[in-house]
């Protein structure tokens, strides 16, 4: 299903836009400074994207249909009531030229309405770098509460080999 506001769509990741998904997933450039090219070889991510349970992957394309950016958001199941999740975005504005223009901010306002309305939704969160002052702005933008650094009792985020010091927290509740 496809999604879209005045300024976003929200394309869902399929065959058809798959190796998209995965060039920029594999560019440094496209992850932009403050993302790491994952260990994950191509085969790996065209799986992530299309089949994964717990994430929906979408192509971000502007209201002149020129694909942008890659966005997920993932289920959490941090409460004890299993029914109820707890909803993480993720985003990169892949083409450079297209950042700093609000399709982030756009982009993750379309994610909070479409969320909100799924009866599951505990809450919805994100996390970026402390230094990545762009992303912080969005999320304030979008309504999100800054809790503090990524170390949290509740939103219990494994960053593997990545200091969680160097995160900062947002969490939009219902």
């Amino acid at each position: 299903m496809d999604y879209q506001n005045d300024k976003v769509k929200l394309e869902k990741a399929s065959k058809d836009n798959v190796n998209l998904l995965i060039n920029w997933t594999l560019d440094p450039i496209a992850q932009g400074p403050y993302k790491k090219v994952p260990n994950m070889n191509e085969k790996e991510l065209k799986d992530l994207f299309l089949n994964n349970e717990d994430r929906e992957y979408f192509l971000i394309k502007n209201k002149s249909d020129k694909p942008i950016g890659r966005f997920y958001f993932r289920k959490w199941h941090f409460n004890q009531q299993s029914n109820l999740i707890d909803w993480e975005l993720n985003i990169i504005i892949a083409d450079e030229e297209e950042r700093g223009k609000g399709y982030g901010t756009s982009t993750q306002l379309l994610a909070i309405e479409i969320l909100k309305k799924r009866e599951e939704t505990n809450s919805i969160f994100a996390y970026t770098m402390n230094e990545n002052i762009a992303e912080r702005r969005s999320l304030e933008k979008c309504g999100f509460d800054l809790t503090g650094n990524l170390i949290n009792p509740y939103y219990r985020v494994n960053l593997g080999a990545l200091n969680p010091e160097n995160f900062v927290l947002y969490v939009l509740k219902f």
